[in-house]
């Protein structure tokens, strides 16, 4: 609640969301499919990207995208050393995301992917520890522009620009040379929705594209780090209780990865856990809307047209109103779905129109990466740290600050039974 009150106060100070910039440089700006408040554009966008993160979608890919997690969790291990190498799950799984999301767009032996998945994710890491520290008044700004961490942030986020603009030209190419654009590939529905909303705006068409199609892919390399972020806490969570980590090993361990709707039926356990840890730690702790008519509420209040409205999932998901026995772990809750639960109080994803398009492939990808993590491996807390959890709730994604650090241990090949 603290931190909401002090955004809002930063907020009102600001003519536009102010967290997609670093003194300046622009990151995602205000054009990208998340960011955009135009209702036309947004529109145009969500229409284009949405079909491809569907589950009939998804399922068409679901074999590609296990071979990239798969391949993504290998690559992360040879760093390894099983029994001895202390993990930070936040820096391992930030990694193997941002290969999976290179993957999902380029071949797996391109450039682009073998060789920068650490560079995006040290990138991701400094850009999310130092956007929001810059609104915290003059003398902190003036702290952060004599640090050299900082001015070596900037100069990583120019060159991800610069990058992106590779893959873009790249893309675009393919996609000139296609005639239209590939449904599986997450890149060409990019530059898809960007010519349509580029199309209809006024001003230099080329570079209207090229500006919101960069904005949309450092988005999707932002927005791909929320569910590394995730899984990092749930393991940080199951880790530390026996009866929960038992559960999930054994399932997984017994997981069918022939589809997607096998995976989902033989994963039911898994993603009550999964759900669990959403509530207890949603991804983003609180979110923003503007009200576009005025709107009288049930108690009488009057919220103004072009408001600004903050809403906390942190707040509502442990709200004993709401929920029995709120602060505890207890993903059996879930056992039953959602029925009987109040509307609107279980936000993970955010709801209504601008739910989270990318939900069903967040929820695909961290089973998947988990088969992975947990067919060949163990996972244990950093001895002198079973006890220690906690997590960053100064910005609005959440990640865990301790007990996040790990020993992978290698299984007995008797347990390596994953279909």
């Amino acid at each position: 609640i603290r931190t909401m009150l002090t955004d809002i106060l930063t907020f009102k100070k600001m003519s536009a969301i102010p967290n997609r910039t670093l003194f300046g440089q622009r990151i995602t700006g205000t054009s990208s499919f998340l960011t955009v408040s135009d209702g036309r554009l947004w529109a145009t966008k969500r229409k284009i990207m949405s079909p491809y993160f569907t589950k009939i979608r998804l399922a068409e890919i679901f074999e590609r995208s296990n071979d990239y997690i798969q391949r993504g969790v290998e690559k992360q291990m040879k760093e390894v050393v099983c029994g001895e190498s202390v993990v930070d799950m936040v820096d391992f799984y930030g990694e193997l995301y941002q290969f999976y999301l290179g993957a999902l767009g380029f071949d797996l032996d391109c450039e682009f992917v073998s060789t920068n998945a650490k560079f995006h994710n040290r990138v991701i890491q400094q850009l999310l520890k130092w956007i929001p520290q810059q609104f915290q008044g003059f003398t902190k700004l003036l702290q952060m522009r004599f640090d050299g961490d900082v001015n070596d942030t900037i100069c990583y986020l120019t060159k991800l620009r610069n990058l992106c603009k590779e893959i873009l030209d790249y893309k675009r190419k393919e996609y000139t040379t296609r005639g239209c654009a590939d449904p599986t590939d997450i890149l060409h529905n990019v530059i898809e929705a960007s010519i349509a909303v580029a199309e209809g705006s006024q001003g230099n068409v080329e570079e209207q594209i090229e500006t919101n199609a960069i904005d949309d892919i450092m988005t999707i390399f932002l927005v791909i780090d929320n569910m590394a972020k995730t899984l990092a806490t749930l393991l940080v969570r199951i880790i530390r209780d026996g009866r929960i980590y038992k559960k999930v090993c054994d399932e997984i361990r017994k997981a069918d990865t022939t589809d997607l709707l096998s995976m989902d039926k033989s994963l039911i356990y898994t993603e009550m856990v999964i759900l669990e840890v959403l509530r207890l730690h949603p991804t983003l702790m609180r979110g923003i809307r503007l009200a576009n008519k005025e709107i009288t509420l049930t108690n009488g209040l009057v919220v103004p047209k072009k408001t600004m409205v903050f809403f906390g999932q942190l707040v509502l998901h442990k709200h004993p109103k709401y929920w029995s026995d709120p602060l505890e772990f207890r993903p059996e809750r879930w056992e039953n779905g959602s029925r009987g639960m109040t509307p609107f109080t279980y936000l993970p994803f955010v709801a209504g129109p601008r739910v989270c398009m990318g939900k069903h492939l967040a929820m695909m990808s961290m089973k998947m990466a988990m088969i992975h993590t947990f067919k060949h491996h163990d996972i244990r807390p950093q001895p002198g740290t079973e006890k220690e959890m906690d997590w960053d709730y100064r910005f609005t994604i959440v990640k865990p600050i301790k007990g996040h650090k790990v020993i992978f241990e290698r299984l007995n090949s008797e347990h390596e039974n994953v279909k």
